[in-house]
């Protein structure tokens, strides 16, 4: 897999990878990850990948992180 960069301004960590003709997306905290890939076909670019990563975009991927959280506790103190 083949580091591109960073994506900076963001609440979490977010990576950029590609491999395989797929962009890899990674989203990071110190405990979770969540990873969107997006085929090259998709895409024109690193640039327009970049682009898909709005504000709307990442306020989503940490309500999610926030329910992956909440379950993963859940799982740890189930009583």
């Amino acid at each position: 897999m083949y580091f591109i960069g960073e994506i900076p301004n963001h609440p979490c960590k977010v990576s950029l990878y590609k491999w395989n003709n797929k962009y890899f997306v990674k989203f990071e905290t110190s405990d979770l990850e969540q990873t969107f890939k997006i085929s090259e076909m998709d895409v024109s670019g690193e640039a327009e990948v970049k682009e898909l990563i709005t504000e709307e975009f990442v306020q989503k991927v940490m309500n999610r992180f926030e329910e992956m959280y909440q379950d993963l506790n859940t799982a740890l103190n189930p009583y």
